[in-house]
């Protein structure tokens, strides 16, 4: 078979072209890496990734935790009007990033936007602690959101793509990731707020710069770690470009060189061949780019079930678009506030009690890895973010990128409600967080709506979603 046949047709004006028996070929490569995949099983290469895809994780879930701990303690050196409104700004650069990282990610390859997203976050956050006023914090806030935005949809489809389908309840069990990075951050946060920032009560009278560096030292700590992180990812893991993604493009013998590679590293005899592959005629439809663009989004909506499918997903990133970032924005005030029914409150009691917080939330997604899903995205009291691991292996490889960008964004776009309800709410009052509670027995029931639980006869039906 020469390469010149099984390459699609281009041009200048329209880009990659597929005929009906074009998208036939297509999907019929897709399973053949998608056979290969499951001939190599999982193994050194996977092993890395999935750490790697973990950095995603914690990067995303620093952006979240940080800004709640930030908001206070900035507040007392700036003195601003309305202090929780600092993570609008983050919410609306997450919003960008995860449309743009997304659509990206399926137009120019994953593991070119995987690097730069990832690096753009450490310089920001490493930056950011040079902030001399309140308006500087919400531009770096609004740039950090912006690098950070894509991380989930990324790792998600990365690793969706690279996994053999029995080992793909670790993308649910990638979820105690989130868990970690809270704790992460909350236990740095907790002895440098203690030690470093001002005093509960303090005003911009009251509380200098050099009195108020713990926040500072936050941002760079967590900045350095973002940017160890990307070093581990650029240099030591040597991660190859989604072979799926690739037959998508036509470029065949690229997807051939990746899956060989990653063969050879997990320590595999298999060995993929150029003949392996079908054809794809030369024969081109004419679509223009938004017809194309329109084709993406009409194919996530052509039967019932796939619809359903869609809004369920839709309804369950809003609603914990909201009830995520609702309950970790108030929970800083709250404690502050509350603190001293229990103690003195205090920041070291303050930041002590979250710390807590967050460490027992590792756990939860490790069970849902064990139970499967869909039901353990209903269990959401234990489970809040199952739907992450859930999303991207129920749309195909050409559109995984975008659907899942699509669907962050849709959470993304939902967590703007959080600084505002913070704001025009009393921060102080228990209200808040048993809305967010009401919110996650919602998801609760969302997530036994969702229709399908993927498995390996699926394959070849979701490659037509």
């Amino acid at each position: 078979m020469s390469m010149e046949k099984a390459a699609p047709v281009t041009s200048q004006d329209q880009g990659l072209q597929y005929p009906l028996a074009g998208r036939e070929a297509v999907n019929s490569n897709i399973l053949i890496v998608h056979h290969a995949i499951e001939r190599i099983g999982m193994g050194k290469y996977q092993w890395q990734l999935l750490t790697t895809c973990g950095f995603g994780f914690l990067i995303d879930q620093m952006l979240f935790v940080s800004i709640s701990i930030l908001a206070p303690t900035t507040a007392k050196e700036f003195g601003p009007a309305h202090s929780t409104l600092l993570s609008a700004p983050l919410y609306v650069g997450l919003l960008m990033g995860a449309i743009a990282y997304g659509a990206l990610a399926d137009k120019v390859g994953r593991r070119l936007i995987w690097q730069i997203s990832i690096y753009g976050v450490s310089i920001v956050n490493i930056f950011s602690a040079s902030a001399t006023s309140w308006t500087a914090m919400n531009v770096w806030m609004a740039l950090s959101g912006l690098f950070g935005g894509g991380n989930l949809a990324i790792d998600l489809a990365v690793l969706s793509e690279a996994l053999p389908q029995k080992w793909m309840f670790l993308l649910t069990g990638l979820a105690c990731v989130w868990g970690l990075g809270s704790a992460i951050t909350g236990l740095i946060a907790w002895p440098l707020v203690v030690a470093f920032c001002c005093p509960n009560g303090a005003t911009p009278e009251t509380c200098s710069r050099s009195e108020n560096m713990g926040w500072r030292y936050l941002q760079i700590i967590l900045g350095g770690l973002c940017l160890v992180m990307s070093l581990i990812r650029s240099f030591v893991i040597g991660m190859k470009e989604s072979p799926k993604w690739l037959v998508t493009k036509g470029r065949i013998e690229e997807a051939m060189a990746a899956i060989n590679s990653i063969s050879k590293k997990n320590g595999s005899d298999y060995v993929m061949d150029i003949d392996q592959f079908s054809a794809i005629p030369a024969q081109s439809t004419q679509k223009t780019h938004w017809r194309q663009d329109l084709a993406t989004l009409r194919s996530f909506i052509v039967s019932a079930e796939k619809l359903r499918l869609l809004i369920c997903l839709v309804l369950l990133w809003i609603l914990v678009g909201i009830a995520y970032p609702t309950y970790t924005l108030f929970l800083s005030y709250y404690l502050e506030a509350h603190g001293a029914d229990l103690g003195d409150g205090s920041n070291y009691q303050t930041y002590r009690d979250w710390a807590v917080s967050a460490v027992v939330g590792i756990l939860g997604p490790a069970l849902s890895a064990w139970m499967g899903r869909p039901y353990p995205v209903s269990g959401v009291s234990m489970v809040p973010d199952d739907h992450r691991g859930y999303t991207p292996i129920v749309f195909s490889t050409e559109h995984r990128g975008t659907a899942c960008g699509l669907l962050l964004s849709c959470g993304r776009a939902a967590s703007l409600s959080a600084p505002f309800i913070a704001t025009y709410g009393k921060v102080d009052s228990p209200v808040p967080l048993f809305v967010s509670c009401g919110l996650y027995v919602a998801i609760g029931v969302a997530g036994l709506l969702l229709p399908l639980e993927p498995s390996a006869a699926d394959f070849s039906i979701n490659d037509e979603l």
